[in-house]
């Protein structure tokens, strides 16, 4: 972020993509996120940007949503479907001067094995139920004035409503 004539200035709007593995029994993989921006925040399964590389086009959604899923959390899933796209800003909760300013696609897809978490993306991970992602959520935006759109709220205030949550299995 940057001061501008105007205000602040959040950061050049760029492509964001977020995955949500899902299971058989409707949970989904939530992250604790390890990251320089949003760190400690509770998020979707994983969060990354279409890459190019020397001599190929940018990554598809697809492309992009196989390899952060690789990468974070040790699967292979070929089949994501894209759900949702979102316009968004939001600053970090613990240093305003660090922002997302993107347009987010979620991309979900079914998954039944383990996962490897990646230490270097996450702290730590758990399957939740929605309606439990969703009174967690409320509960953070009532003690606090921080909008934080995709992540699922800055969890450092209560921690322990997601240790209650299972394993992953």
């Amino acid at each position: 972020m940057r001061d501008g004539g105007d205000g602040p200035i959040l950061g050049e709007k760029h492509v964001g993509i977020t995955i949500a593995c899902l299971d058989d029994d409707g949970r989904i993989l939530v992250q604790h996120r390890r990251h320089r921006i949003f760190d400690k925040v509770w998020s979707l399964s994983g969060d990354t940007h279409p890459r190019k590389y020397e001599s190929s086009k940018v990554e598809s959604l697809s492309e992009a949503a196989r390899r952060c899923a690789k990468e974070d959390l040790g699967i292979t899933t070929k089949s994501w479907r894209k759900i949702l796209t979102v316009s968004y800003s939001a600053r970090d909760p613990r240093d305003p001067r660090y922002c997302e300013n993107e347009l987010l696609s979620v991309l979900a897809a079914k998954h039944h094995g383990l996962v490897n978490m990646n230490r270097n993306s996450a702290y730590e991970l758990r399957w939740a139920k929605f309606a439990e992602i969703s009174r967690t959520c409320k509960l953070t935006r009532k003690r606090s004035r921080l909008t934080a759109s995709t992540h699922l709220g800055s969890m450092q205030s209560s921690p322990s409503r997601l240790r209650r949550l299972k394993k992953p299995s």
